[in-house]
């Protein structure tokens, strides 16, 4: 609703406490390089237990397959399925499970 397409929040300066506190992956990996940064891979990932959750841009929906993304997301699907957890992207309308 407040989302203005090529200019982000129309009301940044005055977002609600939710998304005050609301922490993408990249913001908080400090081994993720530039190109996880949101504006670039047009994903924005977060932790929600011992699920990742990943929300891909519906108009690049398979940027995430490619590299350097899919990689890490196994990887990350690996770790987490170790403490049954796991890896997740939304894209259009779909679900996928990543595996490793």
């Amino acid at each position: 609703m407040h989302c203005v397409a090529g200019l982000g929040c129309s009301i940044y300066e005055e977002r609600p406490k939710l998304c005050r506190d609301f922490l993408c992956h990249w913001m908080l990996d400090e081994t993720l390089g530039d190109e996880w940064k949101p504006s670039i891979s047009h994903m924005m990932v977060y932790g929600q237990g011992r699920q990742i959750t990943v929300l891909a841009d519906p108009d690049r929906p398979d940027l995430w397959r490619h590299e350097p993304y899919i990689s890490q997301l196994q990887n990350w699907a690996a770790d987490a399925a170790a403490t049954g957890g796991y890896v997740i992207v939304f894209w259009r309308d779909e679900v996928v499970k990543i595996e490793r």
